[in-house]
């Protein structure tokens, strides 16, 4: 072998076993950061829809459900709202059109008691402006009404976000920003006074001197810490108890 060919053959390598061990340090990484909920972002959700349907036929009726996305998803219900019978009914991802299409099948069928919402904050990464946000959540209100007089529905604040948190190269934020969060927070306050359902308001006790997110609250300016969980549930508990 040429001695060039040998330096090609050696750069290859170098190049192979460098994308390698970018790829191992960025997967270990995700799971560092995300930790056992990393292989629930990274599954399907049709699939997770389908498991809760499944699941709605021998739940309980009665409890209490938390609805959302993987805000909700994350939170371990049995950690924080010790003592309590809550059903966890979040996937991650979900915009208020993708809960309002499995409303029926994930929370309906269970005939809750009570349920916790908490959505909208993947509509605005998505941009779908606040009214049309707003609407799909009055929707979801209205649907529950009708199949469920009896249930309490408890309307969370959209959680802010910290668009500064470090290292960026994690933030998940994407397009979500303060002030449309809260545009869309009046609108949600707006329509629980309507619709005679309970608005908990959780945004303002997160955010720092800036509005943003707290840091220790955070690990990628979106997603909640065990600490914001703890704190959000001090809020929430009182309601649901």
């Amino acid at each position: 072998m040429m001695p060039y060919d040998k330096k090609i053959r050696n750069s290859v390598i170098a190049i192979v076993v460098a994308v390698a061990i970018i790829c191992i340090t960025l997967t270990a990484s995700y799971f560092a950061i995300y930790g056992a909920h990393s292989v629930t972002f990274l599954g399907n959700k049709d699939k997770k829809a389908t498991a809760y349907a499944n699941a709605s036929v021998d739940a309980a009726h009665g409890e209490t459900v938390f609805f959302g996305d993987s805000i909700t998803e994350m939170c371990n219900l049995e950690e924080f709202y010790p003592n309590l019978n809550l059903c966890n009914r979040g996937i991650s991802g979900d915009t208020t059109q993708d809960m309002l299409d499995r409303l029926e099948s994930n929370v309906l069928d269970i005939a809750p008691s009570k349920i916790v919402f908490l959505g909208g904050t993947n509509d605005i990464g998505r941009n779908i402006p606040p009214q049309d946000i707003a609407n799909n959540i009055q929707l979801i209100i209205q649907k529950i009404q009708e199949s469920l007089p009896a249930c309490k529905i408890f309307v969370q604040s959209v959680y802010p976000v910290n668009t500064v948190r470090k290292p960026t190269f994690f933030s998940k934020t994407g397009s979500r920003t303060n002030v449309v969060i809260d545009e869309l927070n009046v609108l949600l306050q707006n329509i629980c006074n309507q619709c005679d359902c309970v608005y908990i308001e959780v945004n303002s006790s997160l955010k720092d001197e800036e509005g943003n997110l707290k840091n220790e609250y955070t690990f990628d300016g979106l997603h909640l810490t065990k600490d914001a969980y703890i704190h959000v549930a001090s809020i929430i508990t009182p309601y649901i108890v």
